[in-house]
Parts: C-alpha cells; structure tokens; sequence
C-alpha cells in the first residue's frame, strides 16, 4: 500500500508543477461505481479475515481475494477509456494470474534481509496471510509474484511485483493526465464564410 500512496502524493506534486490543476479529477466520471464498491468491500473482507489468523480464515479468503480482482478488472474494462486505465488493468491482469497460479495467493519471494522477528513474516511462514504465500525458492510463475523490495518510511521495505509497478503508473499516469488542461475541440470541416 506505502508503493500506491508515494505513487499518488509524486503524481499530485507532478501534476501541480507541470501546471495541472487536480481539481480536474472530480470531473472524472467512472462507470459502474457499485463494481468498484463491491471490489473495495472484498478487499477490506479479506482483510479482516486476515486478523483471525486461522486457516480457516485464509482458506475463505482465497477465493474471495480472487473475486475482489475479478471484479476491479471488470471496472477497468469498463472504464478503460480513461487515461492509464489499460496500464493499470495490465498490472491487475498480471496479479491475477499469478494470484490464480498460487491459489488465490500472491507468492512472495523473501529477500535474504527480512527481519526474523518480524510478526508478519511469522503469519507468512505460517501459512496464514490471507494475501501473501511465502516461497522458499523461485517456483512457477515466480517472477511476477512480489520480488521487487521497495524503501519506504521507517527503515522497513515493501516487496511488489511487475503488475503492482504497471499498476502504480496507470494511477499516476490518470492524475497527471486528468489534470492537465483538455485541448478544444476544433471542428474537422466547416465552411468557412466569404469575404
């Protein structure tokens, strides 16, 4: 999530410097709202479940998660006329197939570095992250899993993947493109009056 907020507060700063103005983006108009509800509400059910800390909860959970992908890759197909929509969907198409690959789970490749103690490296060894499976070694689809490790605040680090980067961009590419000022419209034809 710390990759998407920096990606959006970046976007914003571009868009302001290159002389967009961001209060264009409420003219933004999405179809089929009640999709992207209905994605968001999945999300924040998997995410709960994942405070159970059970296998029954991850076993829910899965499918679940694969729904909620399902679902936001439905808003950006209808949707994808709006500027970074088709890189924000090639992103999400990437994770979910290598989410379906893993089970429901997006395979994480752990950096040699991770921090033992960690209590959510325990849930991910464990086997009881709703989102995440731990690989022990590249297997399958692997390279689009979470193996990039991005810095972000606080001395820890985050692991993304190709379609969290593709995704990333699709949403700054938006901000900045809807911000900027729309050229008008210039008629293809017309007559032009005598003098």
């Amino acid at each position: 999530m710390f990759l998407f907020f920096a990606v959006i507060a970046a976007a914003l700063v571009i868009a302001v410097l290159i002389g967009g103005d961001v209060r264009r983006l409420s003219q933004l108009r999405i179809r089929h709202l009640e999709l992207l509800f209905a994605a968001f509400a999945v999300k924040v059910a998997v995410a709960l479940l994942g405070t159970a800390h059970s296998q029954f909860a991850v076993a829910i959970a899965r499918p679940l998660n694969v729904i909620g992908a399902c679902l936001l890759l439905a808003v950006v197909w209808f949707n994808r006329r709006i500027p970074g929509a088709i890189l924000f969907g090639a992103g999400l198409t990437l994770n979910l197939v290598v989410i379906l690959a893993f089970g429901g789970r997006m395979p994480v490749l752990l950096p040699g570095d991770a921090d033992p103690n960690s209590a959510a490296l325990a849930l991910l060894k464990g086997g009881l992250d709703p989102l995440h499976v731990a690989l022990q070694h590249p297997q399958g689809l692997w390279f689009i899993g979470d193996i990039f490790t991005i810095p972000s605040i606080g001395g820890h680090s985050s692991l993304v993947s190709i379609g969290d980067l593709l995704m990333a961009a699709g949403v700054a590419w938006l901000i900045i493109r809807c911000s900027q000022r729309s050229p008008q419209l210039q008629p293809a034809y017309g007559s032009n009056p005598s003098p």
